[in-house]
């Protein structure tokens, strides 16, 4: 049943935003004084590499602010990494009944995600990740975990097994094993904390590309916006060349994370409904003033599809963003043609001055940017 949106779930979101202190930022295009050095930094990030391209007084000033941006994404690694045995995730109680007071970063993620998990009911969802890391090794091994392994992961697995209180900033689960898994909404949240640290270190032309989530701030010098090539991966997309400013994009699909288990293909995004992998080929791309939003918003679009028929739903709960989904039909002859889907604002974030189809233009650097699809263990 779908949820019905209310007045007070908007107000809980808006509470949400001003908590976090990042308040929604329009996707528009804005005027900046030219910036005399443009410098571009790669640098390892949730064992994905994160490219800034910043544009700022001086070389020193450049590295000053990419070094301070990167220290922040590591700090958000360093408290939702599944990976890190001393992560402040990993860190959180196996067992039940353990009432544990969280701050920083983790409680950031934990408020967001409870709010998309709400909005998407439950399409998007923190807390499968006995499953995900289930299916994780049985993608590594190439072989079907038993039905008594699945059962025991789905038992453990679900937002309905967490008491989160975003007041007193409290977490507990129901049951033991209990696992939360943000691959969903981490990057996105980490590229946007780093633009936000660019911005404050007077960096206001800047980009951040963590695999499948872009940040984006004020446009290059002489163009309308950032140029992020989307990539779905599935054949017969031609994709498209998106000009933005001050907003983030995420894409989430199968083209990087899927293999063949015991000769069925699987993908890393599990749907919460069938607690299973998500099956087929398919991409989904959203939007956002924040990047937590886009990126989450993504994983669930990309769960369930159906979720493109309540966008006014969707933004009534998160906020304005824009999707597209990108699936796969077959006919009576079994040929698959590429089905795509978009919002009605879609197409006026599209860059007018380059064919959609147009490789990505990396020569015109700096505003190229590939979105690419999703990035390993989200």
């Amino acid at each position: 049943m779908r949820r019905a949106v209310s007045l007070s779930t908007t107000t809980a979101l808006c509470s949400l935003l001003l908590w976090l202190g990042c308040a929604p930022r329009r996707i528009q295009t804005t005027t900046v004084s030219p910036s005399e050095v443009q410098a571009r930094f790669t640098q390892l990030v949730m064992a994905s590499p994160m490219r800034i391209t910043v544009n700022a007084r001086d070389a020193e000033h450049a590295r000053t602010a990419a070094s301070a941006a990167y220290a922040r994404a590591i700090e958000v690694e360093n408290a939702l990494s599944d990976w890190q045995p001393n992560s402040a995730v990993c860190r959180l109680p196996e067992h039940a009944g353990q009432p544990t007071v969280v701050t920083g970063d983790l409680a950031t993620a934990l408020e967001w995600s409870s709010a998309v998990q709400r909005a998407t009911d439950g399409a998007f969802d923190p807390a499968l990740g006995a499953l995900t890391q289930l299916w994780r090794e049985a993608r590594a091994s190439g072989t079907r975990p038993s039905d008594a392994l699945a059962a025991q992961a789905r038992a453990r697995s679900g937002w309905s097994h967490v008491r989160w209180n975003g007041d007193t900033r409290t977490i507990e689960f129901d049951c033991d094993g209990v696992r939360l898994d943000f691959g969903g909404i981490g990057k996105g949240l980490a590229s946007t904390e780093a633009l936000m640290t660019l911005e404050r270190e007077g960096c206001l032309i800047a980009l951040v590309s963590l695999d499948g989530d872009v940040a984006c701030g004020a446009a290059p010098n002489g163009r309308t916006g950032w140029r992020v090539r989307v990539d779905s991966g599935v054949d017969g997309d031609p994709g498209c060349l998106l000009s933005v400013t001050h907003c983030a994009v995420s894409t989430s699909g199968d083209r990087q994370q899927s293999m063949e288990v015991d000769g069925e293909r699987i993908t890393h995004i599990i749907d919460p409904l069938t607690v299973a992998p998500r099956q087929g080929h398919f991409a989904a791309t959203v939007v956002a003033p924040h990047g937590a939003t886009a990126d989450a918003l993504a994983t669930a679009i990309a769960a369930r599809p159906a979720l493109m028929d309540r966008v006014d739903e969707l933004r009534a709960a998160l906020g304005p963003f824009e999707a597209r989904l990108v699936t796969v039909d077959s006919n009576a002859e079994g040929r698959s043609t590429a089905r795509v889907r978009a919002t009605e604002g879609w197409k006026a974030l599209v860059a007018t001055d380059a064919p959609a189809s147009a490789p990505s233009p990396a020569a015109a650097a700096p505003s190229s940017v590939r979105a690419g699809t999703s990035p390993p263990n989200r």
